[in-house]
Formats: structure tokens, C-alpha cells, sequence
């Protein structure tokens, strides 16, 4: 099992012990707003996203819980988007549930996944994503260290009209500037 601790939360691979927490926050639809390619109406269905989850077949996708509590907090992950002779591509995302958002937890979650990416799963490349309108997440993504690269305007549909669209990525080379960064104190 692949598994990190930080000061404030353990960041792991999933295990069937998980289900209830990932459906109530897949299942939240308030929450997935901007992911409602994902959400989950039903309890099979959330499984069915748990057991793809741990099966880490086309990426790695990480349980967060706080650390003091054990509480399920959320989920952070990548899906691999390109495997070069050099090295896997990703597409990373995040979603944590409402209760522990605004407290830092995404960042500081997401620092483990990208350090797995970079450091042992011999990823070159991670991209991110996200519609202009949501700002909250435009903010983590930033404070990660990610690059923007593009601004596509009204590239993606989603919820009755097109949305404009911001991406960004972090290469091999870049992440130990980022990470030194982040474990200054700037998460």
C-alpha cells in the first residue's frame, strides 16, 4: 500500500474501508459541480468508482484522511493521459469533501501525489485543468506551483453553455524548485 503523512492528514492508496466516505462525497451533488462527469447517484455506483480507484489501472488515485481523526476527507489523484519513451504523462484532479475544504488540505494532499508522480511512478509530465468560474480551485493550482499554458475560450460544455477553460502543468525537471517551495511553508 502506498501511503504518506503529512503533518496534518495521511494520504493513502483506497481499500474497501472507504466506500462510505468517497459516496458521500461523490454523491454531493453541490460538491461535484464541476465534476459531475464523475458524480455518483447510488451506492454501487460509488463502489464501482472505489474499485476503480484502487485498482490504480491507468493512474494513481489517493484516499485523504486527517490524520488525528481518521475522518475521510477526500481524494487526489492522476490518470495517466500519454506513456512517451521518456516517461507517463498525467491529468491530475481533486475533490474534497465540504466540511474540510478552506483549511489547506488540497494542496498539501495533492504536494504527496505529485512527489509519487514525479519521484517514483516515473511521471515526466502532469497536467490540471479548470473552468475560469471556479476560482477556488484556480487558487490551489496555483499555490502548487503549476504553470498555466493555455486559456481556452468556451471550450468545454458544462452545465447548459460553454465554459471557458484554464490549464496548466508541472514538468519532471520543475518539481524540486516547487517542492522546496512548498515545504518552506508556502502550501
Amino acid at each position: 500500500m502506498i501511503k504518506f503523512e503529512t503533518q496534518r492528514l495521511i494520504v493513502r492508496d483506497y481499500t474497501g474501508s472507504d466506500l462510505d466516505g468517497l459516496h458521500r462525497l461523490m454523491s454531493d451533488k453541490e460538491n461535484m459541480y464541476y465534476l459531475d462527469d464523475i458524480a455518483t447517484d447510488t451506492l454501487a455506483q460509488s463502489k464501482g468508482r472505489l474499485d476503480y480507484a484502487a485498482a490504480n489501472a491507468d493512474g494513481h488515485y489517493f484516499c485523504i484522511c486527517e490524520k488525528d481523526t481518521g475522518d475521510f476527507v477526500g481524494s487526489v489523484g492522476y490518470t495517466y493521459t500519454a506513456h512517451t519513451p521518456i516517461g507517463k504523462i498525467g491529468h491530475m484532479g481533486y475533490f474534497i469533501l465540504p466540511a474540510f475544504q478552506r483549511r489547506g488540505y488540497t494542496p498539501e494532499a495533492a504536494a504527496c501525489a505529485l512527489r509519487f508522480a514525479f519521484e517514483k511512478d516515473g511521471c515526466i509530465r502532469i497536467t490540471i485543468a479548470h473552468y475560469k468560474d471556479n476560482i477556488p480551485s484556480g487558487k490551489v493550482i496555483v499555490r502548487l506551483g503549476f504553470r498555466k499554458e493555455a486559456e481556452q475560450i468556451k471550450a468545454q460544455y458544462h452545465d447548459g453553455v460553454m465554459k471557458d477553460r484554464v490549464e496548466y502543468a508541472i514538468n519532471k525537471d520543475e518539481w524540486p524548485a516547487i517542492e522546496h517551495s512548498l515545504t518552506e511553508g508556502n502550501l
